[in-house]
C-alpha cells in the first residue's frame, strides 16, 4: 500500500482501522508500523473522528432552551415586517401606473375586429386601416 492509497483509505474509512476492509486493514497496519508519517496521519485521523463524534452527539434540550429558541423566532419575525414608508408607497404607485398604461396601450392597439385579416394587418403593416378594417 502506498501513502496515497493509505490517505485515500483514511478519507474513506476514517481513523478506526477496524472499519476498514480486512485486506486493506492488514496493509494499513503494516504501513503504519513501518512509516512514521503514516502513523502520524492515522493518529490525526483518529483525533478527527473523536472530534466529529463529540460534535455530532445530541444535547439535552430542556423547556427553558426550547422557550428561548421559540421567543427568538418570534422576535425575528416581528422585526422583518414590511413597514409602510413614503418610498414603498411611491414604488407601489409607480407599479400600478405602469400596469395601467400597459393595459391602456394594449387595449388601444388590439383591433375590435378580431378576424385573422385584422390581426395580420396589425402585425405586419402596423395599422388595421392598411387592410381596410376599423380599429373600433
Amino acid at each position: 500500500m502506498t501513502r496515497d492509497q493509505f490517505d485515500a483509505g483514511l478519507d474513506r474509512y476514517g481513523g478506526d482501522l477496524s472499519r476498514w476492509p480486512p485486506a486493506l486493514r492488514q496493509q494499513a497496519e503494516a504501513l503504519t508500523a513501518a512509516d512514521s508519517q503514516a502513523a502520524a496521519a492515522l493518529t490525526a485521523a483518529r483525533r478527527l473522528d473523536t472530534l466529529l463524534t463529540e460534535v455530532a452527539a445530541p444535547t439535552a434540550a430542556d423547556a427553558a432552551l426550547i422557550g428561548r429558541i421559540v421567543s427568538r423566532g418570534r422576535q425575528a419575525r416581528s422585526e422583518t415586517v414590511l413597514k409602510p414608508t413614503r418610498r414603498l408607497a411611491a414604488w407601489a404607485t409607480a407599479g400600478v401606473a405602469a400596469t395601467l398604461m400597459i393595459g391602456f396601450i394594449a387595449g388601444a392597439l388590439i383591433p375590435a375586429d378580431q378576424s385573422n385579416d385584422a390581426i395580420a394587418g396589425l402585425m405586419f403593416t402596423g395599422t388595421v386601416d392598411d387592410i381596410g378594417g376599423d380599429l373600433l
